[in-house]
């Protein structure tokens, strides 16, 4: 940057900008045909505490390279099968090493968490949830989507706060 041009900074990120930009840069690494997300969890001083992306399970298929197993079948059978994928929040659970840390943090995630993970982080004691796109499963077969109310209904008798993020995007999620 060059400081002669413009001498004096005026204004920074705000923290939303600052986490949902780094969640959405994870996203980045997703092996996902269909869907690339990032998570990044946050603890009450703002310190990052973990960050995940999803993708498949360690040393399995990779559906950018043989295809998603719920559309396009098992590489050698071709027959439709489960994701093999682990989602963005689950991989950041995993990569905080010692859950006990994310006790009342905050998470930072570009896709609304499906059912699944609002279970595994209603127990991990996250206490709030920004997202900045809804989640719609993808069905066996690839031809239709469907949304999961449970997810939302949990985080509200939880009383897990939910904010959809308006700010400013600086790497997009789209690209």
């Amino acid at each position: 940057m060059n400081r002669l041009k413009n001498p004096k900074k005026t204004s920074r990120l705000s923290w939303d900008e600052m986490f949902m930009n780094l969640a959405i840069l994870a996203s980045k690494r997703s092996a996902c045909k269909f869907v690339e997300t990032g998570a990044v969890y946050v603890d009450k001083y703002k310190r990052v505490i973990s960050i995940g992306y999803n993708g498949p399970t360690e040393g399995d298929y990779h559906c950018i390279d043989v295809g998603c197993a719920k559309v396009d079948g098992d590489p050698k059978t071709g027959e439709l099968r489960k994701c093999r994928g682990a989602h963005a929040e689950i991989n950041g659970i995993i990569n905080a090493q010692d859950t006990r840390r994310l006790r009342g943090a905050t998470l930072y995630s570009v896709v609304f968490p499906c059912y699944e993970c609002m279970k595994a982080l209603n127990n991990a004691g996250i206490r709030e949830i920004v997202y900045y796109e809804e989640y719609e499963r993808i069905k066996k077969g690839g031809k239709e989507t469907e949304k999961e109310d449970e997810a939302l209904e949990l985080a509200n008798r939880r009383g897990i706060k939910i904010r959809k993020y308006n700010g400013k995007v600086y790497c997009h999620a789209d690209n």
